[in-house]
C-alpha cells in the first residue's frame, strides 16, 4: 500500500491531458522488459480517478487476481492548485482474507498455545505469487510522478 499526495500550480485539465499521455510517460521509463511492458489504464468519473496497470508482451497473461494493483484517489482544483491524492493497493480483497487467517492464526496460538504452520505458508505463497503485483504499485508511482513532471515541463516551456 503506498500513498499518493502530489500538488502543482496547473490546472486540473492539464494535469488530466499529462495523466493520459500513456505512450509519452510509458517510454520515458526504464524497466525490465523480459517481465512485460507496464500499460497503464485511466479511468475517471467526476473528481474521482483509477489507475490500473497490466504487463503485455510476456509468456503468461496478467490477470490482475482479486482486483489487481490500483490506484484510487481524488483530484481537486483550488486557486490554481490541481492536487492528486489517494492510495494504490493490491489486492485488497485477498489481503482482507489473508489478515482475518493471520488474526486468527495469532488468537489461536495465544488461547490454545499450540502451533499452525499454515497461515506461515500462506504469507510466503503470497509473496511469491503477488511479487510483480507489488512491483507494478512502483511503477503506477512512477507513473504519476512523470506524470506530474511532465505538466511541469509543460508549463516553463510555456512560460508560466
Amino acid at each position: 500500500m503506498l500513498f499518493v499526495n502530489y500538488d502543482i500550480h496547473a490546472k486540473r485539465e492539464e494535469l488530466l491531458s499529462s495523466l493520459s499521455e500513456n505512450d509519452l510517460i510509458v517510454t520515458q521509463e526504464k524497466y525490465d522488459t523480459s517481465r512485460g511492458v507496464p500499460e497503464i489504464h485511466i479511468k475517471q468519473k467526476g473528481d474521482k480517478i483509477k489507475i490500473t496497470c497490466t504487463f503485455t508482451g510476456r509468456n503468461t497473461k496478467d490477470n490482475g487476481f482479486l482486483e489487481g494493483t490500483y490506484f484510487v484517489g481524488k483530484i481537486s482544483e483550488s486557486d490554481g492548485k490541481t492536487a492528486l491524492r489517494g492510495i494504490i493497493l493490491t489486492a485488497p480483497i485477498y489481503h482482507a482474507i489473508l489478515t482475518i487467517i493471520f488474526g486468527l492464526f495469532i488468537y489461536q496460538c495465544i488461547s490454545l498455545g499450540g502451533f499452525n504452520p499454515v497461515p506461515v505458508i500462506l504469507l510466503i505463497f503470497s509473496i511469491f505469487m503477488f511479487r510483480d503485483e507489488f512491483r507494478k504499485q512502483k511503477i503506477i508511482k512512477r507513473y504519476i510522478f512523470r506524470a506530474f513532471k511532465n505538466t511541469f515541463s509543460k508549463l516553463n516551456e510555456k512560460g508560466r
